[in-house]
């Protein structure tokens, strides 16, 4: 009970019997939300805690519990925090009173100081979300592509722990207003994430600690860009149990997002790590996935088979405090599914892979399993409109369907963006970067643009297509080595690619990355086979400016330290120098106006 409540009586709601009134409350978890997490808050999004009154929350199994009410950050409302979790498997009714009748009419509850709505608590399910290792032919195949990719990576004389498999480009680049190339790269010996020029030289390689690094990306963070991407381990069904990194142009972690509301144990999942809000109070949106108890009869499976429902949580950066959630389960039927039941494991119907908010209060999500996009009212968690899949409120034009699609973004006047995978198992001849008018008003989708690979190939997951700044289209192709950039509605720019067998879950462009390293560069010293010279190697992971290098010479390491020739143009990610011997070297790394950059001087290192 919250502070100062004095309500008694009150019987608890009947499992899933939520009055019709309460669907369109603003409050969390969302009314009929069959698995919340048994240490699930409860939140009131629209009142601060001095609008509320008394709150009484009742667990069918668990009986009344008592919490407090505290403030949720950056004004987000109001949390009541119960003092113990609820047991798995019961309903729990809540009544809130609110202070006045504005109070409760902000809460979608007009005419009264009331709040009713109820939920469900997740049936606990051995295994919990945790991920399954990969089946033995999985894991043999990935023993043999890393057999392989020993050939097929980079190696550096000046980082030797570097090793990011190579990537080719086919055609010139000639859009280099559009920044620099944001990849990961995953089914390879050398896992981690990846920045390229427009010339396909690296950039930075960051080798990933804990098994796959996904969705490398520049976003905005309190008015400056930070560079995100989600890290962890990830399961046989191909969805994953990690976290969101934040790092700032020094390349140094600034926050962890992680899941919580009772879910912490869970992890995040690995398909989105967006940013929310850009005021100074930054939210991200992260998908967390658990294991429930519910009838697949309509799939074909049992009375109470195991289910994959898809969360989506909206956490306060700074605190870490989930301010916003939604269940896959509570609005989307598993019937809508198009993937088919297997016996013996849990059922991914869903598979919710992006996530955009919208500054009308909508969020944009994309179902690869029910090959669905749909748009989510923020306040009720309701539906409002759905492209694409079972039962759509949207029209599909001529070549608008998609199917297992990933990636959909909406922009300026309707247009959609979604990579259409197309598989598994094939729909289609070949994957596609889609380009979709929605007409909301006429309730129709009209295709504007389909990009396709030459030659044409089908991507069995991932993907991803960006509308770069003048138009062009990005296209990643997810589950296939590629990636490419085509004129807006027309030709092919250029196109680049791993090796077979390597794949970057998204790709991306962004020309407002300056990274700005704060370990020295590397250097490395060798014999030549000249008589009488060295070749001095020299490199710095993830500094995009480095225009020249300088190289010094001393006599001792202590000693002074003169410049030996003239500058040396940056070559590729590792540069050589050929000169003759000295008993030390160092380097300087020059930005385009001659100047050393900051830290941007080697230690002294002796010959050979």
């Amino acid at each position: 009970m919250g502070a100062g409540a004095t309500e008694s009586g009150g019987t608890a709601l009947a499992a899933h019997a939520v009055p019709a009134y309460a669907q369109g409350l603003d409050v969390l978890p969302f009314p009929g939300t069959p698995d919340a997490a048994p240490g699930t808050n409860i939140d009131f999004p629209a009142v601060a805690p001095a609008r509320i009154a008394t709150v009484r929350v009742v667990g069918s199994r668990s009986g009344v519990h008592e919490g407090r009410l505290s403030a949720q950050p950056a004004g987000n409302g109001t949390a009541f925090t119960p003092e113990r979790p609820f047991t798995p498997g019961e309903h729990v009714s809540v009544s809130a009173v609110m202070r006045s009748t504005a109070a409760a009419a902000a809460s979608g509850s007009p005419g009264t100081r009331r709040l009713r709505f109820g939920f469900s608590v997740a049936s606990v399910v051995p295994g919990g979300s945790a991920p399954a290792a990969a089946p033995r032919a999985a894991r043999g195949a990935r023993r043999a592509t890393r057999a392989t990719s020993a050939k097929l990576t980079h190696s550096y004389v000046s980082a030797p722990d570097l090793h990011p498999p190579i990537v080719t480009l086919s055609g010139k680049d000639t859009d280099t207003s559009s920044g620099d190339i944001f990849l990961d790269a995953h089914k390879d010996k050398y896992p981690g994430a990846y920045i390229l020029d427009h010339r396909a030289d690296l950039l930075w390689f960051h080798p990933s600690p804990s098994g796959s690094e996904f969705n490398t990306r520049v976003q905005q963070y309190q008015g400056r860009p930070v560079l995100t991407y989600w890290q962890g381990t990830i399961n046989k069904l191909g969805i994953g149990h990690g976290e969101g990194q934040m790092l700032n142009e020094h390349y140094k972690v600034i926050h962890t997002v992680t899941a919580g509301n009772g879910l912490e144990k869970h992890g995040i999942d690995l398909h989105e790590f967006t940013l929310g809000h850009q005021g100074k109070e930054a939210t991200a949106f992260v998908e967390v996935w658990q294991k429930t108890k519910r009838s697949l009869t309509s799939v074909g499976g049992p009375t109470n088979g195991t289910v994959i429902d898809w969360i989506i949580q909206e956490i306060d950066i700074k605190t870490n405090k989930v301010i916003w959630e939604w269940h896959s389960l509570a609005h989307v039927p598993i019937s809508r599914t198009h993937q088919q039941y297997s016996p013996g494991q849990a059922f991914d119907y869903f598979h919710l892979n992006s996530i955009q908010q919208l500054s009308d209060g909508h969020i944009i999500i994309s179902a690869r399993n029910t090959w669905a996009v749909y748009s989510i009212d923020k306040a009720t968690g309701k539906i409002v409109w759905q492209l694409g899949g079972k039962h759509a409120t949207l029209k599909e034009g001529q070549g608008a369907n998609f199917e297992f699609q990933h990636d959909a973004t909406l922009h300026a006047n309707g247009l959609l963006t979604v990579f259409d995978d197309a598989a598994p198992p094939p729909q289609e001849k070949q994957s596609r970067g889609l380009e979709l008018h929605l007409a909301l008003s006429k309730h129709k989708a009209t295709l504007i643009h389909q990009y396709t690979h030459s030659p044409p190939t089908l991507a069995y997951g991932e993907g991803s297509v960006q509308l770069l700044h003048n138009n062009n289209v990005f296209v990643g192709w997810g589950g296939r080595p590629y990636f490419s950039e085509y004129h807006s509605g027309g030709g092919l720019v250029f196109g680049g690619a791993f090796h077979v067998g390597v794949q970057s879950y998204r790709a991306y462009r962004f020309n407002n990355w300056v990274g700005k390293p704060t370990q020295p560069p590397a250097i490395a010293v060798r014999s030549a086979s000249k008589a009488g010279h060295d070749d001095v190697y020299m490199s710095w992971n993830g500094s995009t400016k480095v225009a020249k290098w300088q190289l010094l010479v001393s006599s001792s390491r202590s000693g002074t330290f003169k410049k030996r020739g003239s500058p040396v143009a940056w070559s590729s990610f590792e540069t050589k120098i050929d000169t003759s011997k000295a008993n030390y070297f160092k380097v300087q790394a020059l930005g385009a106006k001659g100047k050393v950059l900051s830290h941007g001087i080697s230690k002294a290192v002796t010959g050979p």
